[in-house]
């Protein structure tokens, strides 16, 4: 599947030696100079109608080259690169544009034929996964445990990117923009707010930056999220707090090490949670 996404590439402009950018459970993504080629998982739906509507909205999203297409039974599309968020300097990232960009998704007219946003859904399927015995994975489950049944209730519904985080912004021709649009769909907004709210929850993302990030969508118009914003942010931002932990998780088991500190304060912050609603 690596050369075939970099033949594609190739094929689409791409010049140079192909580079794996991304290879995690069925997921594939391949650089070949100024084009990515991504094989997505095998369970996503609706990427023609995803990838459409994000062509349609170039000021907000990076527009794909082409349509996303089979290839060996797997549906594959085309982007141009763009240069990522330096992840080495969180602080410095541009939470100012995430928030604008954010604000102006949700102000979109709510257009027929888009699916619903994936991210409630992706929390279920990442949980879902069997985790290794041991008291850090034990602590999520002991989280995920106690979220509610459902976590999205019915309410207010707009378009939203259904897994923002700082790697899904992109810098393209001198602007940040949003890649990724496997979540794409209908949802309420606050689960675009949600993971950088459980990362400053959980005392990973500094006071400041996190007040940087909020002001900046509410200021640009982002959605009214009245006098405590944390009234309908808390569940979200906690299940999204618990599936990061839970990757992290995974992702330090396989790469044979202890958990960083990064990753333990996520811990931490998933026994805070469960502490809080059994004791």
């Amino acid at each position: 599947m690596i050369e075939e996404l970099a033949a594609l590439a190739g094929g689409s402009g791409g010049a140079g030696t192909a580079i794996v950018l991304y290879q995690r459970h069925d997921v594939l993504v391949v650089r070949v100079g100024a084009v990515v080629a991504k094989a997505h998982g095998v369970g996503s739906t609706l990427l023609a109608e995803r990838a459409s509507f994000a062509a349609a909205h170039p000021e907000l999203f990076l527009a794909p080259l082409g349509v996303p297409r089979d290839v060996s039974g797997r549906t594959v599309s085309l982007w141009p690169a763009g240069e990522p968020v330096d992840p080495s300097d969180p602080v410095g990232a541009p939470w100012e544009e995430a928030g604008r960009i954010l604000a102006a998704l949700h102000a979109l007219p709510v257009p027929s034929g888009l699916p619903v946003q994936g991210a409630p859904l992706r929390v279920r399927e990442i949980l879902s996964r069997p985790l290794p015995d041991t008291p850090a994975a034990r602590s999520v489950l002991r989280a995920y445990a106690t979220l509610p049944e459902v976590l999205e209730p019915a309410g207010h519904r707009c378009v939203v990117h259904g897994d923002f985080h700082l790697g899904q912004l992109v810098r393209h021709r001198g602007r940040w923009l949003l890649i990724d649009v496997d979540d794409l769909g209908l949802g309420d907004p606050v689960w675009d707010l949600a993971r950088p709210a459980g990362l400053f929850a959980a005392g990973v993302l500094p006071p400041d930056v996190w007040r940087r990030f909020l002001s900046s969508y509410l200021t640009h118009g982002g959605v009214d999220l009245g006098a405590d914003p944390w009234t309908r942010l808390d569940i979200p931002a906690q299940a999204l707090a618990i599936q990061t932990a839970a990757r992290c998780v995974s992702k330090a088991v396989d790469e044979g090490r202890t958990l960083n500190e990064y990753e333990t304060t996520l811990i931490d912050a998933c026994d805070r949670i469960s502490s809080s609603r059994t004791g």
